[in-house]
């Protein structure tokens, strides 16, 4: 497993990965009038990163002002998708092997940012009741193509956004196999049905294997997070990480493990979460993950304007349970 943080390429955001003894990042390109990543600046970012010693081998996430017309079945949606396909294609040649995408048509969904965390750190939260009651402040993220937040002007069911799903699939996965990427969809969060008459349909772990299965191919797959498919109800974590590594469909993962499930859940720190995260980590090295997995939301504590602290604490962590894993592995051959 390949530990890995989110970045751009700053000089102090390089630096503090170098810090931290990580070899590999991921990162993610804004959106191109194009409506595709130009091949000469995905090289450049990856250049950028190898120059620290850094391995650039996810991006995360496609922008979705390239793909939003795919999205919600408007016209356009064609040319969007074969403009993605250059994207893919762009990546193979510039050496990046990961794409990450989302289909929440709304977005991630949060309700509260709130101290109630360990010690009093400020922690994400997520209240089905209090989404329903303020919907619009639910919102946590959906850029549209102008940047803004979108709602949604007619209902969408369930089996609309899968036809719109497998269009988009169909469409991509063929160049995807071309070009060597891996296509790893991340599952909807927080993980409800639906919100505001539009269906969420990566919320199950039924919904995440109708996916794989849509399209049957080893370039689709997951974008495995954690915290998210832990907040599912009733869901066991290390489960799904045997269920899907068992396919080889997850490609890439998030380290998180929150507290609680839907209908309220919070993102706390990775040694309070309700998953054993050292039988998380056992899971993925039985079923032979060997991909980059990052560290995902973080509480925010005193002093940590830029989120580093916090990072460096669950870089630690994982580091230390990568090393009990090994360590109790060995063991049990002994």
């Amino acid at each position: 497993m390949k530990i890995a943080l989110s970045l751009g390429c700053s000089n102090r955001e390089m630096r503090f990965a170098q810090q931290l003894g990580l070899d590999h990042v991921v990162s993610a390109l804004p959106a191109d009038p194009k409506g595709y990543l130009e091949l000469e600046d995905l090289r450049a970012r990856r250049e950028r990163f190898a120059s620290a010693g850094l391995s650039f081998d996810v991006i995360e996430n496609l922008p979705t002002p390239h793909y939003y017309r795919a999205m919600f079945g408007l016209p356009g949606r064609d040319e969007q998708i074969s403009n993605v396909c250059t994207t893919i294609r762009n990546m193979g040649n510039a050496g990046i092997s990961v794409l990450q995408y989302q289909w929440m048509l709304l977005g991630g969904l949060r309700t509260e940012y709130c101290p109630v965390g360990r010690g009093g750190s400020r922690v994400s939260r997520f209240d089905l009741e209090v989404a329903k009651r303020s919907p619009i402040a639910a919102l946590d993220w959906r850029p549209g193509p102008d940047g803004l937040i979108h709602t949604p002007d007619r209902e969408m069911c369930e089996e609309e956004v899968w036809d719109n799903l497998i269009y988009f699939l169909e469409g991509i996965i063929p160049a995807a196999e071309e070009a060597g990427v891996k296509i790893a969809a991340h599952p909807d969060d927080a993980p409800i049905p639906s919100f505001m008459g539009v269906a969420r349909i990566l919320t199950s772990l039924d919904g995440l294997q109708r996916l794989v299965d849509a399209v049957p191919s080893p370039n689709n797959g997951l974008g495995f997070c954690q915290g998210t498919i832990a907040s599912i109800p009733g869901v066991d974590m290390i489960d799904a990480i045997h269920q899907f590594g068992s396919q080889n469909r997850i490609f890439f993962a998030h380290f998180r493990n929150p507290r609680g499930q839907v209908p309220v859940f919070e993102e706390v720190f990775p040694d309070e979460g309700d998953s054993d995260m050292l039988c998380a980590v056992r899971a993925y090295r039985d079923v032979g993950f060997d991909g980059v997995i990052r560290v995902d939301h973080a509480p925010v504590v005193v002093g940590d304007s830029h989120g580093e602290r916090t990072f460096g604490y669950q870089v630690g962590y994982f580091k230390g349970l990568l090393d009990a894993a090994e360590l109790l592995d060995g063991e049990e051959v002994n």
